[in-house]
């Protein structure tokens, strides 16, 4: 685990020396890459899209006999690592606890989620969900998300829609080495009147300062990409 941890260490600082000095002068002061909340034009401007990345040694995906799923992720590496899709170079590692109390998973919209299981077979490897109550256990190092299984989805990040043609229906309700990818932060009501009445909603970027948190940032998105009480 530590090996493993260190590995990660290593290849952030590496992509992060990578970042150009014209790259990183598009840094807003709030710390997200490639977010310009003072444009002009804001239904075009779009904001970078992260993904986030957890992974432990082992887990399970339990049914509740509802049709909604218990995922627990077992000895989980303590920082989340989070990586900006091209032509961006932000990538970093914060501890799992921020993450999850600074990122959205409110049940209006919650994340997408792929669970990849790189030691299972290759016809029971990968599905896709929605994340909801996450709660971290700092002591035993345990993750686990409230999630529903999604046959129809759709990822902000182009990482993830490159590797749908992995995705199977179902994995084992038990098993080894899991990876969780999260999708980017969503699209978000929009209380301040940013945006017009035909869409109400608003990008949102991440960001480190003052604190790990999605912000409303950007600029405007389609109504049905938002919270259902858009």
């Amino acid at each position: 685990m530590k090996g493993l941890i260190a590995t990660i260490l290593l290849l952030c600082l590496a992509l992060a020396g990578a970042v150009s000095g014209a790259e990183q002068a598009t840094n807003n002061s709030s710390g997200c890459v490639g977010c310009n909340s003072d444009s002009a034009n804001v239904t075009e401007n779009q904001p970078v899209t992260h993904i986030f990345i957890q992974q432990g040694t082992g887990g399970s995906f339990v049914n509740d006999g509802s049709g909604n799923y218990t995922l627990t992720m077992n000895d989980v590496i303590p920082y989340t690592m989070y990586f900006a899709d091209r032509p961006a170079r932000d990538v970093g590692l914060v501890p799992v606890d921020k993450f999850l109390k600074g990122f959205d998973f409110g049940v209006n919209n919650p994340p997408n989620a792929a669970i990849i299981l790189p030691d299972e077979n290759e016809t029971s490897d990968m599905v896709v969900v929605e994340l909801t109550k996450p709660q971290y256990n700092n002591t035993t190092q345990t993750v686990t998300y409230n999630a529903k299984l999604l046959k129809e989805y759709s990822f902000k990040s182009g990482w993830l829609q490159d590797h749908m043609s992995e995705v199977d229906p179902a994995i084992p309700e038990r098993f080894g080495t899991v990876e969780l990818v999260i999708d980017g932060c969503p699209c978000e009501q929009d209380t301040n009147g940013y945006c017009s009445t035909s869409t109400h909603c608003r990008n949102s970027c991440w960001s480190l300062k003052p604190f790990p948190y999605c912000y409303k940032c950007g600029g405007c998105c389609p109504c049905d990409h938002c919270a259902k009480s858009c």
